[in-house]
Parts: C-alpha cells; structure tokens; sequence
C-alpha cells in the first residue's frame, strides 16, 4: 500500500541492494528493477536522486548514472557528485592496512567457499564484503573470526538480519552521516525521501522527514525505522505518485 505516503518531496535519497534492486542475485546480475529505472529516471528530471550504499563507487556508479545526482558509497565513506567532486575522510588512507589485514585472513579462512567483494576508493581498500547469498550459508566459526579480528583493529562490522552478507569498512560512518553531507552538497532541504531495506539504513531514516522502508522476504523480521512502509512490488506506484506530485 502506497496511501498516505507524503509524496510531495525535494529529493529522493535510496539504498540500492534489496530497495531498488534484487538482493539475492549475484553481482553480476545486479541491476535496478525494470520497473524502477524509467521512473526514476524520469524524477531526476525534477529532483536530485541520490544512492547511498556500502558498494563501491565502480560498482554502484553504471548501474544508476541514468538517474543519480550523487553517490554516497562504502557506507558513504566516498561521496561522489555528478559533476565529479568528491570527498573521502582522511582516516580511511590512515586504517587501510588493517582493513587489508583482514582482507587476507579472510581469505586465507574462506577460500573459495563465500564472494568476498573488495570495496576501493580510488585505489585505496575502504572496506570489504563476506557474502554468501549463492552459496547458502556460511562457516559461522570462521565468520566470528574475522569479526573478533577486525574488532581488535578498530575497524567497523555491519551485520543484518536477514541479508546473507557482512560488510567492514575502515572507518565508522553511516548512512545517516553521508544523508547530511548530501543534503548540503546538494543544496536540497525537507521534505526529502529516504529509501531503504535494513538495519544499516537506520541512521538515514532518522536524518529525514519521510522514511520508507521497502519491504521483501527477505526483511519482515528486521527492526527498521521507518515512518512508512511499502511492501517492494508497490514500490513503482509510489515512484510513479512522486512523479505526478513534483511534475505538479
């Protein structure tokens, strides 16, 4: 149900894995729903659209550029403007050898049996990802590892309930940090739409006036924040009231 959502908004900010794409494909195959995309794109005709993500600007950035006006990646450890500024903390160089630290544990753990994605800032490691959504499961003896390793060196874990991956970053910023910096770079005020799927988007939703938690099969049982809820197969007509409000 999309009634009562306020869909009169400056700017919409929105996660991309589980919100507005799949989250049990494989990267490869990552892409915006169909269905999504041209609205989207047709929005960014009105609004500023921004991704906020743990992926990789690499990763995140030809998936959407038909419609983003700025990217907050890796958590919003990198944030990206169309017009090719960009702002990176000066920490996430100073930690990078112990995020690699634990990059080469895990692999030394793991082997072949999890994906693990490196995600890079230019050509310095700002975080990585465990993620075993193909395989099914992972070793959770080995997991805790590189969790209890990556804790002693001060580095930030992202676990979620329900999404069979965890993400470590070099650095602890949230979504919620990178949603203030990208309503100033932006220039966008209230009311702003927030768009998210998990635990991770939390600090976001609380950062804005109308919070939209998608919901799938995969999150039920998660503890989101959100003001609203908006089961994910909806999320087009919500796209779509947008659309016809700010077009207005």
């Amino acid at each position: 149900m999309v009634e009562g959502i306020p869909c009169k908004v400056n700017a919409i900010f929105t996660d991309y894995d589980g919100t507005i794409s799949p989250v049990d494909v494989s990267r490869e195959e990552s892409r915006v729903f169909p269905e999504v995309e041209p609205i989207l794109e047709e929005i960014s005709k009105y609004i500023p659209i921004a991704i906020v993500t743990t992926k990789s600007y690499a990763f995140i950035k030809p998936r959407t550029e038909k419609f983003a006006h700025a990217w907050a990646c890796t958590n919003g450890i990198e944030i990206v403007l169309r017009d090719g500024r960009r702002f990176v903390p000066c920490e996430v160089y100073e930690k990078e050898r112990y995020l690699k630290e634990i990059l080469n544990l895990a692999r030394e753990l793991f082997g072949n049996s999890v994906f693990i994605e490196e995600k890079w800032v230019g050509t310095t490691l700002a975080g990585i990802c465990i993620d075993w959504r193909l395989q099914g499961h992972v070793d959770k003896e080995k997991l805790s590892k590189v969790i209890e390793e990556a804790r002693k060196r001060g580095l930030y874990i992202i676990e979620y309930v329900g999404h069979p991956f965890i993400d470590i970053f070099s650095i602890n910023i949230n979504k919620g940090h990178a949603v203030d910096l990208l309503k100033d770079l932006l220039k966008v005020s209230e009311p702003i739409m927030y768009l998210g799927d998990s635990e991770n988007d939390n600090p976001a939703f609380e950062k804005v006036e109308v919070s939209v938690a998608v919901i799938h099969d995969k999150n039920r049982n998660s503890n989101l924040k959100a003001k609203y809820r908006v089961e994910q197969k909806d999320l087009p007509k919500l796209l779509q009231k947008v659309l016809e409000s700010v077009k207005k």
